[in-house]
Parts: C-alpha cells; sequence; structure tokens
C-alpha cells in the first residue's frame, strides 16, 4: 500500500474501500488503550527508530537491499542522532585482518568487562569491525589513519577530522544515502507502542507526530532507540539510589523509550543491575561530552581535594570516573609534567580541550600548581614524590593503590593539572535482550517474531567498562546486522 499522504488514503479508508476491514481487527497496539486509533498510517518493510549510530547502520543496510524504509526521530532535525552525535568517533577494529587479532580483540574485551560482558557479541564484532568500517569508507565516510589503543591489542579509526569532531557529517552523509536509497525519516516523531498480530508478532508501531496519533506498518521493527541515562528513575531503580544524581554526559533525551516498548511487547532486559551497568566518566563539568580527558589519563597522578590519590589510572576514565563516587565532593585532578604534556599520548586531549576553550592550570613548582588547585601543598608534594620514588619500568606495583601500566615520572620544568573534574554519565549498558542477529527476546529466551534491536539499548555487551571505540563499532556492526535481518524478513 502507498503511503496516505501521497494518495489522500489512509490505511483506514484503504481497508474500508476493500471490504477488509476485519483485518485490522487481528492487529492490535500494545497497550492499544493508552492511544487511539490514528487516522492516517504507512507501509513500510521496516521500520528503525533512532537517527544515531545504530540506527542509521540499519536504515542503510535495508536500504541497500531495496527494504522500503522509514526512519523515525522524536527529536527535530537539527537535534538528531542522538548521543552518537555527541560521541567521540573512535571504531574498534582488529589490529589486521587474521584469525590471530581477532582472537586477541576478543580476549581484550572479554577482560576489560570482567568476563561478564556479552562475548557472543564480540565475536559478531570481530568477524565485522573492519569490513563495516571499509563499508563506511564505500558510503563516504573519511576516517583519520587508524592507530594502536594501548593496552589493548586492537586498533583505532577516527571518523575525520579527530576526536568529537567527526560524528555530526557521518550521520549526515549516512542520511544522505539513506535518502539516495529511497528511505525516509520523519522528524518530531516519537514511537510510543509497538504493533502486534495474533501470532504475537510485531507488525509495526503507533507514534505521535506533528500532526497527532499515526500508524507505520511494516513486518520488521528495528529499535535502535538508545540508553536510559536521562531517566532518572530509571537510573534510581535499577543502578543506584544516587546515581540519579550524576551529570548526564549524552542527550537529556536518552529515556530508555525503546527498553519501555519492547518491554510491553514481552521483552526481556539484561545487564541492567547496578553501577556495573553504567559507563561513568570524570569530565570536565563545563563541557559535559567532548571535556573528557581520557588520552592523558593514564599517564597522569589522579589526585582528589587531599591532594591524594586514589585509582589506578591506567585502568581507564570508566575505572577512575567510578572511583569519583568515593571522593571528598566527587571532584578530582589530574596531575602531570612537562615530559607528559609534550608526548604523543597527550596531544588529543590538550588539543581538544584547547579547541573547546578549556583552560588546564599550569605552574612553574608543585606548590604553586596546588595552589592554583586549592589542594594541600605538603599533602600534593608527597603524593608526586612516593609515586615518581615507586616507578619500575612500565608500572609502579608498590603504590597503594598500584599502578599497573603507563607510569610516568611527574617532573618539571612545568607542572599541569586538569581541573576541576566530575563524574557523569555517559551511557547504559543494559538493554533489550537480544540473540547474535539482534533478534530481540523474551526472557525466557523466546524470540519475538519481527522486532529487532541493537545498539546501546540492547544486547547488554559490555560490563563495568568497555574499551574505547567498543561502544560505536556495536553500534555499528549490530546495526547492520539488524537492518540486513530486518529486510531479509521483511522480503519473506
Amino acid at each position: 500500500m502507498t503511503k496516505s499522504d501521497k494518495t489522500g488514503m489512509n490505511r483506514r479508508t484503504m481497508l474500508a474501500a476493500t471490504g477488509a476491514a476485519g483485518l485490522a481487527a487481528t492487529i492490535t497496539p500494545v497497550q492499544a488503550a493508552l492511544l487511539p486509533d490514528p487516522d492516517v498510517a504507512f507501509d513500510f518493510d521496516v521500520v528503525v527508530v533512532g537517527t544515531g549510530m545504530t540506527g542509521v547502520a540499519a536504515a542503510l543496510e535495508a536500504a541497500q537491499t531495496g527494504a522500503r524504509v522509514v526512519v523515525l526521530e522524536k527529536l527535530s532535525e537539527k537535534t538528531m542522532g542522538g548521543n552518537s552525535a555527541l560521541a567521540g568517533g573512535g571504531f574498534a577494529v582488529p589490529s589486521e585482518d587474521s584469525d590471530a587479532a581477532r582472537q586477541s580483540y576478543v580476549e581484550d574485551f572479554i577482560k576489560k568487562g570482567k568476563g561478564r560482558g556479552n562475548s557472543a557479541l564480540y565475536d559478531v564484532f570481530a568477524a565485522n569491525a573492519r569490513r563495516d568500517v571499509d563499508w563506511l569508507r564505500e558510503n563516504g565516510v573519511t576516517f583519520l589513519p587508524e592507530g594502536p589503543l594501548p593496552p589493548y591489542r586492537l586498533n583505532i579509526a577516527v571518523a575525520e577530522p579527530g576526536w568529537y569532531m567527526g560524528m555530526p557529517s557521518l550521520l549526515k552523509s549516512m542520511r544522505a544515502k539513506i535518502e539516495e536509497a529511497g528511505g525516509e525519516y520523519r522528524f518530531d516523531t516519537k514511537a510510543r507502542q509497538l504493533k502486534m498480530d495474533k501470532t504475537g508478532a510485531v507488525v509495526g508501531l503507533r507514534a505521535v507526530g506533528p500532526d497527532g496519533v499515526v500508524d507505520f506498518n511494516a513486518p520488521s521493527v528495528v529499535l535502535a532507540t538508545g540508553g536510559y541515562a536521562a531517566n532518572r528513575q530509571m537510573l534510581a531503580d535499577y543502578s543506584d539510589p544516587e546515581a540519579g544524581g550524576l551529570m548526564v554526559r549524552g542527550r537529556e533525551t536518552a529515556t530508555g523509550d525503546g527498553l519501555l516498548m519492547a518491554q510491553e511487547a514481552g521483552a526481556g532486559l539484561a545487564g541492567m543491575g547496578g553501577l556495573m551497568a553504567l559507563h561513568i566518566a570524570a569530565v570536565d563539568p563545563r563541557e559535559t561530552a567532548a571535556g573528557n580527558p581520557w588520552a592523558v589519563l593514564p599517564y597522569t597522578v589522579a589526585v582528589n581535594r587531599h591532594g591524594k590519590r586514589y585509582v589506578d589510572e591506567s585502568l581507564g576514565y570508566v575505572a577512575h570516573g567510578k572511583s569519583m563516587l568515593r571522593q571528598p565532593g566527587q571532584r578530582a585532578a589530574l596531575i602531570f609534567g612537562s615530559g607528559i604534556a609534550e608526548s604523543d599520548a597527550a596531544q588529543p586531549t590538550l588539543g581538544g580541550f584547547k579547541r573547546l576553550g578549556i583552560a588546564i592550570t599550569e605552574a612553574d613548582s608543585l606548590d604553586e600548581l596546588a595552589a592554583a588547585i586549592d589542594v594541600p601543598a605538603d599533602a600534593l608534594k608527597a603524593t608526586v614524590e612516593e609515586y615518581n620514588a615507586a616507578i619500575d619500568g612500565d608500572a609502579a606495583p608498590g603504590l597503594v593503590p598500584p599502578k599497573a601500566a603507563l607510569a610516568r615520572r611527574i617532573e618539571g620544568p612545568r607542572f599541569f593539572a586538569i581541573q576541576p573534574l566530575a563524574p557523569g554519565v555517559t551511557l547504559t549498558f543494559g538493554g533489550i535482550m537480544i540473540d547474535p542477529t539482534a533478534r530481540a527476546l523474551e526472557a525466557d529466551g523466546r524470540v519475538i517474531p519481527g522486532l529487532f534491536a541493537a545498539g546501546e539499548g540492547a544486547g547488554a555487551p559490555f560490563f563495568d567498562d568497555y574499551i574505547g571505540g567498543g561502544s560505536l563499532i556495536n553500534c555499528l556492526v549490530m546495526g547492520r546486522v539488524a537492518g540486513n535481518q530486518a529486510a531479509a524478513r521483511a522480503k519473506s
């Protein structure tokens, strides 16, 4: 059936004209009483909800196979892209196209998640990551030359022109390709309820758009709606009573819409419990998205308001962010010297902060630096002296807490501090239960026909933390899988 705004005939009038009104009774939205039957309906092969990396990957994959695709976005055209529009732009890929590199890739992801991440999805990432980044290149996305991401045994490909700058243009480029392939975008249109037939299959959804309630009918629906970092009640209920007070680093509209819709249709949720389900980073409170000193952090000394060290900095910025929840006032500073400031490793942070206009505190001595950042000078000097003395090769095993890797001496002639830093939620790890083909599952493992989910809000791929570039590669790889499977179901 053609779309009603082009034919002047909507689904209700079409059914009446053909004498098929009985068919309407076989398809009902979940919790139908919440919204009235609409006067307007549209027919597609695949409905994708969300315009972030997952949504555009799913939509373009489906559209390029010939499926009729519509992409729904609850925000305006100017604010499309979800958390992906604010992301760093890095995609984690195996270091080379070999079985050994793919195995190392999976092992590093498993280790990062303390053995409790979704290893079935890691296998899918490893098998497809390099191919899918090449697919982005084929569709007009450009990347900086890929390079290693110590201490992990993988590479990172960053969208041009660089960290925290490339994603808006990537999403714009993908939208152009989707529309070129015949796909459509509908903005200011919030998906509210999934529709199911008498067999238990999802056959579309009910949304509220600029002109009111509207149905989008399709044999396949892909939920690419992201997580729930901005849903204070879900954070308090699932993670921690205090988690609702954290800053939100991403979009304030990441409220778990897809998870709630999927639950109403019988989908199970996984990986939702405790702080291990949250990605927390210590960032500059004036620029919560891009003000993340992730690159320089492993080489620094992190100190609290008392000038005391409290974390193994080499564990990465999520371990650091979560450790800050227990520090006085939840504020901290990163201390480093001239050698680190001049190193290649520090440049993504220092260059990014300069571009954002975030000043980094500098001083000629630790006494002067302590005064500038308002910590006790004697405590700060003692912390740095103990740290320098404990370095043995690349580590400092004698410290409390010990530093496992990337230990570098803090020396002049200049000393630097990145401060103040405060913890904020970047994204959430729990979500809709899926299998490796992105099919949504009930809690007992049964497949919900017609419903697919991928990205931040599906699969619970990560636990406690993830490797940088892992979230976007999850969105890209599983988004393509979802789009491919959704189009195949529609064709069958």
